[in-house]
């Protein structure tokens, strides 16, 4: 047997993206009102599996895509290390366990919402829109808001608040990718993956950017209304930090603030969702986990910076954090010391006059 060959299926299933969906959707079931171990335990399993099949799959329809662009070349579906059968039968099985897990111990309507996040990434995106349109990580981002619905459902009917959290993560998927895509876009180019940095010029991206976060801003703060404390003021103080690591990139337009804006928004839906499930299942430690996010959130967000993080060898940028909030400060007292003069030479003035 091939000892390489667990590593090599590992590296399929894209272990950072289901991280993060896992996280979605198990925060999503915790703000429900959560669930027994059994269920949660399931529900990772299941979700793991499902997403990691979407994942598997994905790398085998692009393996011959992946074998032209120099960042995926040396992959092991594409650099011939893995036989694609192999690869497809992997996928299949995780898929069956996924699916046989989650009818066992879930809601069929959270199997469901699961299942179509599958379709939506491998179906929709994968093999519909990735070559063929700019807006394939727009629509595509779909596939990342079922986690939401499926964790919601596992032990709660569908209601409004998943939903507007779905669409959160919906919204927020653009500038996040968009984000990534700016520094790989050259490789994009080579095998014509119209991505939004492709097709258009970096003001053009900026512009593009500056909306999706907007917008992302706009649905975190819409969901206020659901939620609890902890996720109101992680909202108000993490929506602050990440418009802040995404203002370089939309000043500068260069890969490092790129870099910077990518990881700011991992971290950034991973603290809003953390929240939205302490809110769920916490609801005593709501005093405590307000003024964690008030003192952590700035703290985790200001080392993720200064760690400098890196995509394809380029560290992001770092420093001028806080720039922002010093030039309001110097401007707002450089108005009130000019408006200080011009008053009292208004009232030497009008002395002299008398």
């Amino acid at each position: 047997m091939d000892r390489t060959l667990p590593a090599q299926l590992w590296s399929l299933v894209k272990p950072r993206i289901v991280t993060l969906l896992c996280v979605t959707g198990v925060f999503s079931l915790l703000a429900a009102g959560g669930g027994s171990a059994t269920v949660v335990a399931g529900f990772l399993v299941a979700g793991g599996c499902i997403a990691a099949s979407a994942a598997a799959w994905n790398c085998w329809y692009d393996r011959k895509l992946d074998r032209r662009m120099e960042r995926t070349a040396d992959r092991p579906l594409p650099s011939g290390r893995l036989d694609h059968r192999v690869a497809a039968g992997f996928a299949t099985a995780l898929l069956i366990v996924g699916t046989a897990v989650g009818l066992a111990l879930l809601s069929a309507q959270a199997v469901a919402f699961m299942l179509l996040g599958f379709a939506s990434y491998v179906g929709l995106y994968t093999v519909l829109l990735k070559r063929r349109h700019w807006l394939g990580v727009v629509l595509g981002g779909s596939a990342g808001s079922f986690p939401v619905l499926a964790g919601w459902t596992t032990v709660r009917p569908l209601t409004l608040e998943p939903l507007v959290m779905a669409l959160v993560v919906f919204a927020w998927t653009p500038a996040h990718a968009w984000a990534l895509a700016y520094v790989y876009r050259s490789e994009f180019a080579s095998v014509s993956i119209p991505t939004l940095p492709v097709v258009t010029t970096t003001t053009r991206v900026q512009r593009g950017v500056r909306y999706a976060v907007w917008s992302t801003v706009l649905t975190v703060v819409c969901m206020i209304p659901f939620a609890g404390a902890p996720y109101t003021v992680t909202a108000v103080v993490g929506s602050a930090l990440f418009v802040l690591g995404f203002r370089q990139f939309l000043r500068t337009g260069t890969e490092r603030a790129a870099v910077r804006a990518f990881f700011t928004s991992n971290l950034f839906l991973a603290a809003l969702f953390g929240a939205w499930g302490v809110g769920g299942v916490a609801v005593d430690l709501a005093p405590w986990s307000q003024l964690v996010a008030l003192l952590v959130l700035p703290m985790l967000f200001v080392g993720l910076w200064s760690a400098r993080p890196g995509l394809r060898g380029v560290r992001g940028a770092v420093g001028g954090e806080w720039r922002i909030v010093t030039d309001r400060v110097a401007e707002a007292m450089a108005t009130a010391r000019l408006s200080y003069v011009r008053e009292n030479d208004h009232l030497e003035g009008s002395g002299n006059r008398e």
